[in-house]
């Protein structure tokens, strides 16, 4: 009897073992430009293995949407893995205006030398929070390997996070493989031959293509996702610009995606096993083509909105109020930023001058609303602008925020850009996969904020330090 007794305790704890194992590998798949619609509409060409296994298989929630306004890669890639909004984040943009030296500056780059490793400035420190990657490092101690592989430099640097072993990415200027010695000295040891292979190679393939390599050689030449220590390892592709292509060219992005999908999915299948491996796949949001309006002759209401000539002209109307100065710093994107300094010295009151910026910017045809950085961390009193306080940081962010009028134009925007601005909602998808997860569909509405504590929930450790998702 008390042999049984025994046996039958060691089953219950052997069964509790069971129940608390976490995930060999967590996978983290961001595709920048990803959309539905295009996604469901080729559906007929895909295989069986790629975006079809997963829309069959996997856990997909289709009513998902950033907390925040004007979405960039950089925002969203943030977003995902830290669980919050850019309020609590910091990456705001790909980029921003340095108030020190009223300067543009990237959002993980801080300086650059020549040689291999381009970007040796490149560091996550812009982002004040910490990532899935970090917590799995602090829960295992610094075991659980995290590497992050990307089409992009943004994306793989702030995906990565702070305490990853490797971030690696395709240089835009060279078409090279790029890292950054922040991360280390020097590269993991399956990096090497990856180079060595695309040497041998009269082509190289799509920047796709090679981020399905790279991600084979880290999960075939590596260890990673190989014990039960749960790993790390983020992966983007691009399905491009796509509002002006011709529908023959979005469909073959669309079929090639599949095929790389379809690629890594039996790569992390033969090395670490589906069920062993979380795996999430969404947008990093999608950029509306300046030229669209353009190029299509429907009547449709455009109009162009030049931020030189408003600066300009706000800054004669604060002269003629307050005497001569600078008042407008700077301005980048949609923000306006205030010379703090001059206010100080004239002993003017910050929250009277943006009440008078706000007030003159309303009579602009073309600008919807303004918001004033008083207002932002007051706290917000309608949706809209609590998507906008989402995107908003009182470090990076400027002293006022202007929303464009939907299907306007924005010229001369202090980066050299053209943007058009839209409030339609373009959807996109989230599915998790792999690791003892059913099939299944939600309708109801999610925050990509729900991913980093998903991811954390089964890999046994803490969300992330800003996440306050459930």
């Amino acid at each position: 009897m008390r042999r049984l007794l025994t046996l039958c305790m060691y089953a219950a704890i052997c069964g509790i073992a069971v129940a608390q194992e976490s995930p060999h590998l967590v996978v983290g798949i961001t595709i920048d430009q990803l959309r539905t619609d295009f996604l469901e509409s080729f559906s007929s060409l895909y295989g069986e293995d790629g975006f079809k296994r997963l829309l069959h298989n996997g856990q997909i929630y289709k009513n998902v949407s950033y907390p925040f306004k004007h979405i960039s890669k950089a925002s969203a890639a943030a977003t995902i893995v830290t669980g919050t909004s850019p309020y609590t984040h910091g990456i705001v943009a790909d980029g921003w205006i340095n108030r020190k030296n009223l300067l543009f500056e990237n959002c993980v780059e801080d300086r650059t030398i020549a040689g291999y490793n381009t970007q040796v400035g490149s560091s996550p420190n812009k982002l004040l929070v910490s990532t899935i990657g970090d917590e799995i490092k602090l829960a295992t101690e610094g075991k659980g390997l995290v590497y992050s592989i990307a089409t992009d430099q943004l994306i793989s640097v702030l995906s990565a996070g702070h305490a990853a072993d490797w971030a690696l990415w395709i240089d835009e200027n060279t078409g090279n493989w790029a890292g950054t010695k922040y991360y280390g000295e020097r590269p993991p040891y399956w990096v090497s031959p990856l180079e060595f292979e695309e040497r041998s190679l009269a082509e190289k393939g799509s920047n796709n293509t090679r981020v399905t390599r790279a991600a084979n050689y880290c999960l075939t030449s590596g260890t990673c996702g190989a014990d039960h220590i749960t790993d790390f390892l983020s992966l983007n592709y691009d399905a491009g610009k796509t509002a002006n292509a011709d529908i023959d060219k979005i469909r073959q992005t669309y079929v090639d995606l599949d095929t790389e999908i379809a690629k890594l999915l039996q790569t992390i299948e033969r090395t670490v096993g589906i069920d062993k491996t979380l795996i999430y796949l969404t947008s990093t949001g999608y950029t509306e083509s300046p030229t669209l309006l353009q190029t299509i002759n429907h009547r449709i209401p455009t109009q162009e909105f030049n931020m030189s000539r408003c600066m300009a002209l706000l800054n004669m109307y604060l002269v003629a109020l307050h005497g001569k100065g600078n008042y407008v710093e700077a301005y980048f994107d949609n923000h306006i930023y205030i010379d703090k300094k001059l206010l100080e010295e004239k002993k003017l009151k910050t929250q009277d001058i943006l009440q008078e910026c706000e007030n003159f910017l309303y009579q602009f045809d073309g600008i919807q609303e303004v918001y004033t950085s008083t207002q932002l961390l007051q706290g917000a009193w309608s949706p809209q602008q609590n998507l906008i306080r989402n995107g908003y940081h009182r470090k990076h962010s400027g002293d006022i925020i202007i929303e464009i009028a939907p299907g306007c134009t924005l010229e001369d925007s202090g980066n050299g850009k053209t943007k058009i601005w839209r409030t339609s909602w373009i959807d996109f998808p989230l599915i998790f996969y792999g690791y003892k997860l059913e099939a299944k569909q939600e309708e109801t509405p999610k925050s990509i904020e729900y991913v980093a504590p998903t991811v954390a929930r089964y890999a046994r450790i803490r969300a992330p330090n800003g996440c306050e998702e459930r």
